[in-house]
């Protein structure tokens, strides 16, 4: 048991000189916060979700951790054109 408190500690806080330095947090964080946008987006939208945009929270995490190969303009420019095609969409 020591072991797994042990071993979800370092995924939670780990050694910022480690392999992966912040990004299990980062990514941690990313996937409560996706979870919760299709949580509230099924109960509030009339059972709809939103998760086609889920890869781009994830692209915008790893761009934010400073994973090479990936754009946070990108990530970001995709959310906001989704966000205004929701919203024009929608209303």
């Amino acid at each position: 048991m020591r072991d797994v408190v042990r071993d979800a500690w370092a995924v939670l806080v780990p050694d910022r000189q480690g392999r992966h330095g912040p990004l299990p947090p980062v990514m941690l964080a990313l996937t409560l916060v996706t979870g919760l946008v299709d949580a509230f987006s099924y109960l509030g939208l009339g059972h709809v979700f939103v998760a086609n945009m889920t890869g781009n929270v994830v692209f915008t995490g790893f761009a934010i951790a400073g994973a090479s190969g990936f754009s946070l303009a990108a990530s970001l420019a995709a959310l906001a054109a989704f966000g205004l095609g929701a919203l024009i969409g929608g209303g």
